[in-house]
């Protein structure tokens, strides 16, 4: 009993061809504008840039912060900082005053 192939319809090829296009075209999409695309790893640089150099402001006032509070431990105080912290806190302080920071 010979067996008969039954070829594939023009119809089913072109409609199984369109739907791979398709989803190539998907994933070229999404390669160049997604979320973790091409065009947005740019964005990602320079918002890495800005958090970068935020980052080393706030570790430069975190440094300041750590120094005017070691000059406040009680077992070597800093006469200038304690007479700045006295005369504004009894209102004696002049806004003329010049204030040098210590650094």
């Amino acid at each position: 009993m010979p067996t008969r192939l039954k070829k594939p319809s023009i119809a089913n090829k072109l409609l199984i061809t369109a739907a791979l296009l398709a989803f190539q075209g998907y994933l070229a999409h999404h390669a160049l504008i997604g979320q973790y695309g091409v065009e947005s790893q740019k964005e990602l640089v320079e918002r890495k840039a800005l958090l970068t150099t935020q980052s080393q402001l706030l570790d430069a006032r975190i440094e300041t912060a750590k120094n005017r509070n070691s000059l406040l431990v009680a077992d070597r105080l800093d006469p200038d900082m304690l007479s700045e912290r006295a005369r504004g806190l009894l209102g004696w302080s002049n806004p003329n005053d010049i204030l040098i920071p210590v650094e």
